[in-house]
């Protein structure tokens, strides 16, 4: 199948677009009080960890080549985490709004401090994410306006191995396809990661010409919604045959647009 040639993502803003702000991704509740937490915790992990790997290179060569895969799982993380915490102002709770938005905005910051090779200046401000001050202004923003280009690694990293500095939600997704082990909580949050990933996908584009342009999106809007069917089948805590259903749905739409675009 044809692939079209690899190239920077582009913020779709960047091109004169006028892209409105990045809103929920679709008719999916964002993730719960506990959902949020865990997936918060989650990236402040795998940020801590690649700023240590970095920190404990060996010699100058090996933090070269370490530090460019941390940084791409840096970078993954506050990406997303600035995303699915965006999604959780809502208007409806003023004291979660402002939570939200707070880690929003220290998720940006680490975007920006791993993007300048702030390796341990990422992994401080991570870890102060349990407390940090509430923001005073609670609204959704677009999360990518002052991060100039994306490339697909920094969407897509997060999905990568834990060994890689991201949260092996790809694995999982693909293991669960061939049979689901994944208990409802767990597949909740990788239901609310590819969510992430697939708003942030609407205002990038990966075509050289309209008629990939169009694909892109197709591709997009399927894999969002095998994904909240998957959200969907994991809030009703289903049977095993549901939950590997709905997750192969999501891989055959993720393969699919591999097959074109990776």
């Amino acid at each position: 199948m044809r692939r079209t040639p690899a190239r920077p993502l582009l913020v779709a803003a960047a091109l004169g677009l006028g892209l409105a702000l990045l809103t929920s991704a679709g008719a999916a509740d964002p993730p719960t009080d506990a959902e949020f937490r865990a997936m918060v915790d989650q990236d402040a992990r795998i940020i801590q960890k690649a700023a240590d790997a970095v920190d404990q290179a060996a010699n100058p060569k090996e933090r070269k080549v370490v530090a460019r895969n941390a940084g791409s799982g840096i970078k993954s993380s506050a990406l997303l985490m600035a995303t699915y915490a965006n999604d959780r102002i809502t208007g409806t709770n003023k004291a979660a709004d402002a939570q939200a938005a707070a880690i929003r905005d220290e998720a940006i910051k680490i975007y920006k401090l791993a993007a300048d090779g702030n390796f341990k200046g990422a992994a401080a401000a991570a870890k102060d994410l349990t407390t940090v001050k509430p923001a005073a202004d609670a609204k959704k923003i677009d999360v990518t306006k002052d991060l100039g280009e994306l490339t697909q690694k920094e969407v897509m990293h997060n999905f990568l191995k834990t060994s890689q500095f991201g949260t092996n939600a790809e694995a999982d997704i693909i293991a669960n396809a061939k049979k689901a082990a994944a208990k409802p909580a767990d597949t909740a949050l990788i239901a609310h990661r590819v969510l992430a990933m697939g708003e942030l996908n609407k205002g990038i584009v990966k075509a050289d010409n309209a008629a990939d342009k169009k694909k892109w999106e197709e591709y997009n809007t399927k894999m969002i919604k095998a994904t909240e069917a998957l959200l969907a089948a994991s809030q009703k805590k289903g049977s095993a045959a549901d939950l590997a259903k709905a997750y192969t749905a999501v891989n055959a739409s993720c393969t699919a647009c591999h097959d074109d675009f990776k």
